[in-house]
């Protein structure tokens, strides 16, 4: 496959072994397992369609975005095939994808206000211009309120939006950069899905994919039961939100800023028409399904 590449760009470059990249300046490399052959690509050659293209095909290593030792070996391993870097500890590392909207702002001054909010040293790789990773060292981590806090900051800073997805801790090894792989696809996917948060999750993530890859028939013998929530955005939204928040009446009011009197004539209303009590476990997972249905739709 990528012979075929490498025939249609008659300035690139095709090894069969692992490039020094450092000799290879504004070059974008694509490794591809099966052969273990490697191809660059002038970036001046590859427009921003076909490299995203080229990124979901191939691994991906772009030298031109890291100048820092440590950094580019973590990049190298997480995004070109390389070996666990040598300055990893004996611990579990998490990765925490970020990605934001591109404006005005300069990257060392994200960088720094990244730096601001862990209290250890964190390694930042960037893969695209408004997208990257932290590596953060599993031992006093950072909690997902912190995140939103981030987000929050940063949008109160340079005026951009910025989207985090928190990885499972894991020790250098064998299978992390398969499971950063995983973790990219779930961010993706995620953003995707649920458009409108701020923080990803596995567990946050999970109940979404899953309504999205349900069979045909699983879907509409969901959505036929719960029929009426289509018809009532307000509701779908509440019992949603409910749901979320451990079923609280408090919690949810609150992030709904409705009198709790309101929102319990909601859930009864809920109640009234479908019989099911959302305080149960099994009932509470079928209706969320239902309403992460809904809201793909």
């Amino acid at each position: 496959m990528l012979k075929k590449l490498h025939g249609k760009y008659p300035s690139s470059i095709l090894m069969e072994v692992k490039p020094d990249f450092h000799y290879f300046s504004n070059t974008y490399w694509f490794y591809y397992h099966e052969t273990g052959e490697w191809l660059g690509l002038p970036a001046k050659d590859v427009s921003e369609e076909s490299l995203m293209i080229l990124k979901t095909l191939f691994d991906f290593h772009d030298i031109s975005h890291h100048h820092n030792p440590a950094a580019q070996t973590w990049f190298d391993f997480l995004f070109s095939n390389g070996s666990v870097p040598k300055s990893a500890r004996d611990l579990p590392y998490r990765l925490i994808q970020f990605k934001t909207a591109q404006g005005d702002w300069v990257r060392e001054d994200m960088e720094a206000a990244f730096k601001g909010f862990f209290e250890k040293d964190i390694i930042i790789l960037w893969n695209e211009p408004s997208k990257g990773v932290i590596v953060e060292e599993f031992e006093e981590p950072l909690a997902e309120d912190d995140f939103f806090a981030i987000s929050n900051a940063l949008e109160s800073d340079f005026f951009v939006k910025t989207n985090f997805y928190i990885g499972v801790p894991n020790r250098p090894g064998d299978d992390f950069s398969n499971h950063f792989k995983e973790e990219l696809l779930f961010f993706e996917q995620a953003s995707s899905l649920l458009p409108s948060e701020r923080v990803f999750s596995f567990e946050k993530t999970f109940p979404s994919l899953v309504a999205a890859n349900m069979d045909i028939f699983l879907k509409r013998s969901l959505l036929s039961r719960l029929s009426f929530l289509k018809e009532d955005p307000e509701l779908l939204n509440t019992i949603k939100i409910f749901l979320q928040h451990g079923s609280n009446v408090s919690l949810t009011a609150k992030k709904l800023y409705i009198h709790r009197n309101t929102l319990q004539y909601r859930l009864d209303k809920f109640t009234d028409k479908t019989g099911i009590q959302l305080k149960d476990f099994y009932c509470a997972v079928t209706v969320y399904l239902a309403c992460l249905l809904y809201e793909q739709h």
